[in-house]
């Protein structure tokens, strides 16, 4: 990643509170295995400048990408990576999934370390030009032992309510092992593109090849693995205030949802990222205008 956008994302990200937090007398939220990060952006214009950067990092892999020629590659990004289309109307744009999945994929690499496994902009296919299917991230750690897949999502909507709900609705087919190991499956076709030389994760894609009739979640057990699922949510802060926010978005999910369990059958970690923003839709229509514009990159 680009040192100034590295600094950029670490200086706009910042780091509030956990949950449960006894000074505002809020509990994390009923589905987090471990705490909740509620973080704070210092200003939405640099969430903007975030987006609109990161669609390279996003899109291609490091070793893919030319340090002189990123106009090019934002270019390219744009017709064939992501979802993104000059002809839509702005509505449309503002409904795209990218502006999202950039700030977590921002979020992962440089607030968590954890680094692309591969690049999310290889799953696009332009001929569909539909929203990438699977998991929004596919980012891995090497800690200690054991390798955590980092495989979560991110609802970037204007009300918490609406993010919250669309996350929660599919969580259940998220955290389970048909999903995990069809996801699995899905990223073996660009195995070439990978960053994972000498990891456990490179081990269980050639024992899979070797013999397919394998199961890859016994695999991945065998490899001691775990599933770490963060679910970013950024909306528009309450008039009362950022805890209100917070508290506000942990009550709706007490007042309208239960546990349940999940058929997943490795060591698995679910916790919510809580960034509250000033205007989602204005942070939005800058990136859009900032595309059409051709506004000059960070280098």
């Amino acid at each position: 990643m680009r040192k100034e956008l590295l600094e950029l994302i670490k200086s706009t990200i910042i780091y509030k509170y956990d949950l449960p937090n006894s000074n505002i007398n809020v509990s994390k939220s009923l589905f987090s295995t471990e705490n909740d990060k509620c973080y704070i952006a210092s200003s939405d214009f640099d969430l903007s400048e975030i987006i609109y950067n990161s669609i390279i990092e996003y899109s291609f892999n490091n070793f893919d990408i030319n340090k002189n020629d990123y106009k090019n590659l934002h270019s390219i990004a744009l017709k064939t990576k992501l979802r993104y289309k000059d002809s839509a109307t702005e509505t449309q744009k503002i409904s795209y999934g990218f502006h999202g999945e950039t700030i977590l994929y921002s979020i992962l690499f440089a607030i968590f370390n954890s680094a692309p496994a591969i690049s999310r902009g290889y799953f696009y296919n332009p001929l569909e030009s539909s929203e990438t299917k699977g998991y929004d991230s596919y980012h891995l750690i090497e800690n200690g032992s054991q390798t955590e897949l980092w495989f979560g999502e991110v609802k970037f909507r204007e009300t918490h309510s609406s993010g919250i709900k669309s996350a929660l609705d599919t969580l259940e087919k998220a955290i389970s092992d048909e999903y995990l190991a069809n996801n699995f499956l899905a990223i073996t076709n660009f195995k070439n593109s990978f960053n994972i030389q000498g990891t456990k994760i490179e081990s269980i894609i050639k024992d899979w090849e070797k013999n397919p009739s394998v199961d890859i979640i016994e695999e991945v057990k065998k490899h001691d693995i775990k599933l770490v699922y963060p679910i970013v949510i950024l909306s528009n802060k309450s008039s009362s205030g950022y805890d209100k926010s917070i508290e506000n978005a942990i009550k709706y999910i007490e007042d309208r949802y239960s546990l349940k369990k999940y058929n997943i059958s490795i060591p698995y970690s679910i916790y919510f990222f809580w960034l509250p923003v000033d205007n989602v839709r204005d942070i939005k229509i800058k990136v859009i205008e900032w595309i059409e514009s051709k506004k000059q990159l960070m280098s």
